[in-house]
């Protein structure tokens, strides 16, 4: 500690947990002299107190990187840096600030020179005391000109006395500073509790793309900016789902992200720190085994997915469209920002074709039953049965009236518009089956062949095709011949007689029987 730095140098520590240097709360640590370039990287500051910059005095060009600063303190500027090195470079990267405090202004940091703030993280750093006056995590004072981007900044303060001024997150006093893909949350002060501009000037502050910490328009939130500060546009939390509609037992991917500006449209040039996002629905699930209604997860490159289940059982009318809605730092989607999931019940609808016999002779009827079970997880009100006989069998009868009966290539088809409504059934609830039965008279034509009876459903609950055949053989006649002669062993001129017998061994009867005799 108290180490002054006057020629160039970089200084490299094992890691930011490996190498500490501690001020013991009774230390300064490094003095930077002006001219001379320093670069510092993967090293952590803590409790340095000084004057000014209660870690780092920099009157040089200064370049920090994977650096943590943590409960630093400065009896006046810049609690964990202070840079008064005008029209030098000062560059911040990858660094985090914690709990650091100054008493007059930039809790974190303060400087009066050209300043680039690249994916740090500012919590819970203060300025606090009689002589409060500004920027609870950076104070950026007059002629510095400087960029901040893609930088976290949560709970940082000034303290709210009637003689401060404010920037809970950021103050610039007369000077040039552009703020875009920030995350401000939870920061406070008297005047603009995460952004405050204090300017005799017509310059205007660009603090666009940034994430405020809600949907809403950052310049009509009370006390959120303060100054001509041009915060439009702005980052907004959106949540999506795709496909929109499904059917019962399917799923749709949620996509929650900070991709978007006010309006709706893409987030262009860079994103905001990831961070973590809430999902909730009433219905359904974010896990496919068991119910789960809730999902927090963290955004990479700004945005995360999830998959949603629609695997709750029936459906409850009470919850469908089912919204989808997304939280981020207090901030929850309203009504008409969330995501909706149109749902279409749906059934798993069986099927079974059965025959009161596998084998058949010709003129036999063979009944076919028919079984329907609903396996859910929703009613189900209409199905549509067809039944097709094959060629090679006649229609004898049915147990239910059908509604049509056509003619087709294949056979006769029967077709029932809603088997439910035909049986009396009002729906068919998860559990539930309905049969019917068709008799049909084997053709001879049939005799030898195979018959496969088709019986199929179709439901708008059930969108999908289902098919069961019975298979029937058909017996054929067997027929033997036998030809025997009176004499076998005739001399010339005599006369011989050849008897040909015919036998039908079954099991069908053989009609118009053709027998060749050749001499």
């Amino acid at each position: 500690t108290n180490i002054t730095i006057n020629r160039n140098m970089t200084i490299q520590g094992l890691s930011q947990n490996g190498t500490i240097i501690n001020g013991t709360d009774t230390n300064w640590i490094f003095t930077i002299t002006s001219d001379v370039n320093v670069t510092i990287c993967n090293l952590t500051f803590t409790n340095g107190i000084a004057y000014d910059g209660g870690a780092i005095l920099n009157h040089g060009i200064l370049s920090i990187s994977d650096c943590t600063f943590t409960e630093n303190t400065a009896t006046h500027w810049g609690g964990a840096i202070y840079s008064d090195s005008y029209q030098k470079i000062m560059s911040l990267t990858d660094c985090t600030f914690t709990k650091n405090t100054a008493l007059w202004g930039g809790g974190a940091i303060a400087y009066l020179s050209i300043c680039n703030i690249t994916n740090c993280t500012f919590m819970y750093n203060s300025v606090t005391g009689a002589k409060s006056w500004c920027g609870g995590a950076i104070g950026a004072y007059s002629l510095s000109n400087s960029t901040v981007t893609g930088c976290t900044f949560i709970g940082n303060s000034v303290d709210p006395i009637s003689t401060s001024f404010g920037g809970g997150a950021i103050y610039v006093y007369n000077a040039a500073l552009t703020a875009n893909y920030n995350r401000f949350y939870n920061n406070s002060a008297r005047l603009g509790s995460a952004f405050a501009f204090n300017t005799n000037s017509n310059v205007l502050i660009n603090a666009e793309n940034n994430w405020w910490g809600s949907n809403v328009d950052p310049t009509t939130v009370p006390n959120l900016i303060y100054g001509p500060v041009d915060a439009n546009p702005w980052v907004i939390l959106t949540v999506n789902a795709t496909p929109s509609t499904i059917n019962n037992g399917e799923t749709s991917t949620i996509t929650a992200d900070f991709n978007h500006i006010n309006g709706g449209g893409d987030l262009v040039g860079g994103h905001i720190p990831d961070e973590s996002i809430t999902l909730d629905i009433p219905w359904g699930s974010f896990t496919n085994s068991g119910i789960s209604h809730s999902l927090t997860g963290n955004t990479v490159a700004g945005a995360m997915s999830a998959t949603f289940y629609a695997s709750e059982g029936a459906l409850n009318p009470s919850y469908n469209p089912v919204q989808v809605i997304a939280t981020a730092d207090d901030y929850t989607t309203s009504a008409a920002e969330a995501a909706y999931i149109s749902i279409n019940p749906a059934a798993n609808l069986n099927i079974t074709n059965t025959a009161n016999m596998t084998a058949a002779n010709v003129g036999n009827i063979v009944r076919y039953n028919i079984t329907i079970t609903n396996n859910g997880p929703d009613n189900v009100t209409v199905i549509t049965l067809k039944d097709l006989l094959p060629v090679g069998t006649e229609l004898v009868s049915v147990s239910s009236a059908y509604d049509i009966l056509s003619l087709i290539p294949s056979g006769v088809e029967l077709t029932w518009n809603n088997i439910l409504a035909s049986l009396g059934v009002a729906q068919l609830q998860p559990g539930m089956s309905v049969s019917i039965w068709v008799d049909a008279r084997i053709l001879a034509s049939a005799a030898g062949t195979t018959l496969g009876n088709k019986a199929n459903i179709t439901s708008n609950e059930y969108p999908y095709f289902n098919e069961s055949t019975a298979n029937v053989y058909i017996n054929q006649a067997i027929v033997e011949l036998n030809k025997t002669a009176n004499n076998t062993r005739p001399n010339v001129g005599e006369t011989v007689l050849f008897t040909i017998v015919a036998k039908n061994t079954g099991p069908n009867t053989a009609n118009n029987l053709i027998v060749t005799d050749t001499l």
